[in-house]
């Protein structure tokens, strides 16, 4: 499956400078809410999770202290979908704070990815523009840990694939509000592929 898109990336790749553009898909399902209010008060155990956004390939940040890189997310291509609640990202995002999508491989002897803002050094989450009850929005948290030898880089287009439990060490995947997890989801799987070429016109870097 890997190789196979791999193949077809780089295919893309050398035809159109849109091809950078990569989607990342997060499955699970919904394992508790805690939610009482508002849209997401809604949501129930068992409802389908998906956590669905773009990167540019060549839009990061690597990082000073850690074996991790951080991509930007095309914060108009950011849904949270948990049953039939679909939520984006805070607009505007919190000054000086800035979405990412965050590779790490062999830190130390462990790969995985991220969600993190403001900085690309550890998970904290993204910023949901769902109003919360302890913090002013909820936030959407995820990371996984797989084996030391699942990443052979910090480069997104070395990535491309399906990743399930395969490997896996652990994982997190929530709704956050606050210190406190107001929702809980159970992890299936995660697909980096291609951004379809006709995305590329539609959405803006």
């Amino acid at each position: 499956m890997k190789s196979f898109i791999a193949l077809t990336a780089a295919a893309l790749l050398s035809s159109s400078a849109s091809a950078a553009l990569v989607t990342v898909n997060i499955y699970g399902e919904v394992e508790f809410n805690q939610v009482s209010f508002g849209d997401f008060g809604n949501v129930n155990p068992g409802d389908a999770a998906l956590i669905s956004f773009m990167v540019d390939s060549d839009v990061f940040m690597d990082s000073g202290s850690f074996p991790t890189r951080g991509y930007e997310i095309i914060q108009s291509s950011f849904t949270l979908t948990l049953g039939s609640v679909t939520a984006g990202l805070q607009n505007p995002y919190p000054a000086g704070m800035t979405p990412y999508f965050v590779l790490r491989n062999n830190d130390p002897a462990v790969d995985g990815f991220f969600l993190s803002s403001g900085g690309v050094d550890f998970p904290n989450g993204v910023s949901t523009d769902v109003p919360g009850g302890v913090d002013p929005f909820f936030g959407a948290d995820f990371s996984v840990s797989y084996s030391g030898d699942t990443l052979d880089s910090l480069d997104i287009l070395d990535a491309l694939g399906t990743y399930d439990f395969t490997g896996l060490g652990s994982f997190y995947y929530a709704v956050t509000d606050g210190p406190f997890d107001a929702m809980g989801m159970i992890f299936d799987h995660m697909e980096i592929v291609p951004a379809p070429a006709a995305l590329a016109v539609l959405v803006p870097f």
